[in-house]
C-alpha cells in the first residue's frame, strides 16, 4: 500500500480486531455465566481466564502484524519482548509468593503483558493511526477488502486446525489417551522449530507481495523458489539435528515415562513431517501475496479429508509412529497442490529457474 493509504487501513484493521475481539469476549462469557451457575468446573474458570485476556492478545498480535507488514522489524521484536518479559516476571511473583496457580490467574498475567505490549505498540504507531479524520464510509469499505481477502483464508485455518489436531483424535479414538499424552509429549519437542517457521510467515509474506506488485508473477516464483531452497537447507540441519538426538531431547524435557525407542522415532518422523509442511508453506505464502486464498481453503479441506483417511489406515496399521508418516504424504500432496494453483497454466515450471525472470 502506499504510505498514505496505510495508516487509515491499519486504523480500520485495528478496530475491526477490537470488535471481533470483543464478540469472542461475549461468545466466552456466555460460556463462564450458566457454569459458574450451576457447577463450577475447569471449563468455566478457563472460559473466564479467555474473556480476560482475548482482547490484549488479539489487539498485540495485530499490532505486531502492522510491524511486520511495515518492514519495522525492530519494533515487532520489541513489542514480543515487552510482552513475553513481563509473563516471565509475572510467572517468578508467582512463583516466590508461592501462589496457588489458577487458569484464571495464568490467563490474566499473560492477558496483561499482551496489553502492555499493545499499549506500547499502538504509541509507536500513533501517527499512522491519528494523523487522518476517521471516516465511517473509508472503514466500510475496507472492511470489505478484508472480507475478500479473508474470508477464504480464516475459514481455510479452522479447518487447518481440524486438520492439525486429527491425529490426536484418532489416537485417541483407536488406541487410548496414554498414547495422545506420548504421542504429543514427543511431537511437541518439534516446537523448536517454531522460531524459524514464524520468522518466515511473519516477515516473507510483506516480501513476496512486494515482489508480484513490482515484477509481477514470473518473478514471484522466482523469487519463492530461491527462498525456499535458501531455507529449507537450515531448516533441514535443524530438523537431522532434532532427529540425531531425539532420544536425547525425551530425556532432557521429560520423565522415564516419555523416553522410549518408540517415542524418538516419533519425534524424528515428526521432525520430517515439519521439514516438508515448512516447504510447502512457501506456495502458500505465494497465493497470498496475489490475494487469491481461495486455493488455500481447498488444500486445506484436501488435507482434512486425505489425514481422515491415510491417518487412520497409517495409525491402525503402525500405531502412533503411523501418525507423523501419514502427515509427510500429506504435505506432499497439499505442496503440489498449492504450487498448482500459483503456478497457473500460463506459468511453466521453467520460470521458476530462470535467473532472469528476477
Amino acid at each position: 500500500m502506499e504510505a498514505h493509504d496505510f495508516g487509515p487501513f491499519t486504523r480500520s484493521v485495528l478496530l475491526l480486531v477490537g470488535v471481533f475481539s470483543i464478540v469472542l469476549v461475549a461468545l466466552a462469557l456466555l460460556i463462564w455465566i450458566p457454569l459458574e451457575i450451576w457447577t463450577s468446573t475447569d471449563v468455566s474458570e478457563a472460559a473466564l481466564g479467555l474473556a480476560i485476556a482475548l482482547v490484549p492478545w488479539l489487539l498485540q498480535d495485530a499490532v505486531r502484524r502492522v510491524f511486520y507488514s511495515s518492514e519495522r522489524i525492530k519494533s515487532a521484536a520489541w513489542n514480543s519482548f515487552i510482552s513475553y518479559s513481563l509473563q516471565a516476571t509475572g510467572v517468578i511473583i508467582m512463583m516466590r509468593l508461592s501462589l496457588q496457580s489458577s487458569q484464571v490467574l495464568v490467563f490474566s498475567v499473560m492477558g496483561f503483558s499482551s496489553l502492555a505490549a499493545a499499549m506500547v505498540g499502538l504509541f509507536q504507531l500513533r501517527k499512522d493511526l491519528f494523523n487522518h479524520p476517521l471516516e465511517f464510509d473509508a472503514v466500510k469499505e475496507d472492511a470489505k477488502r478484508l472480507w475478500t481477502f479473508g474470508k477464504w483464508l480464516t475459514t481455510g485455518e479452522l479447518v487447518g486446525w481440524m486438520g492439525q489436531n486429527g491425529n490426536t483424535w484418532i489416537i485417541g479414538a483407536l488406541m487410548g489417551a496414554p498414547l495422545v499424552a506420548a504421542y504429543r509429549a514427543a511431537t511437541y519437542i518439534t516446537n523448536l522449530l517454531n522460531p524459524l517457521d514464524l520468522a518466515v510467515s511473519n516477515y516473507l509474506p510483506v516480501k513476496a507481495a512486494q515482489i508480484h506488485r513490482s515484477e509481477g508473477k514470473e518473478a514471484l516464483l522466482s523469487w519463492i523458489r530461491k527462498m525456499t531452497l535458501t531455507l529449507c537447507v537450515p531448516y533441514a540441519v535443524l530438523v537431522a539435528g532434532i532427529s540425531l538426538g531425539s532420544y536425547q531431547l525425551l530425556d532432557l524435557f521429560y520423565d522415564e515415562r516419555y523416553v522410549s525407542d518408540l517415542l524418538a522415532l516419533v519425534l524424528t518422523i515428526a521432525a520430517v513431517s515439519r521439514l516438508f509442511a515448512f516447504a510447502a508453506s512457501f506456495f502458500r505464502l505465494g497465493l497470498m501475496a496475489e490475494e487469491n486464498t481461495r486455493p488455500i481453503l481447498s488444500s486445506q479441506f484436501l488435507a482434512l479429508v486425505l489425514y481422515s483417511i491415510l491417518g487412520t489406515a497409517m495409525i491402525a496399521w503402525l500405531g502412533i509412529a503411523g501418525a507423523p508418516l501419514a502427515r509427510i504424504g500429506l504435505h506432499t500432496v497439499v505442496g503440489l497442490f498449492l504450487y498448482r494453483a500459483l503456478s497457473g497454466r500460463n506459468v511453466s515450471f521453467k520460470a521458476t529457474f530462470n535467473p532472469s525472470a528476477q
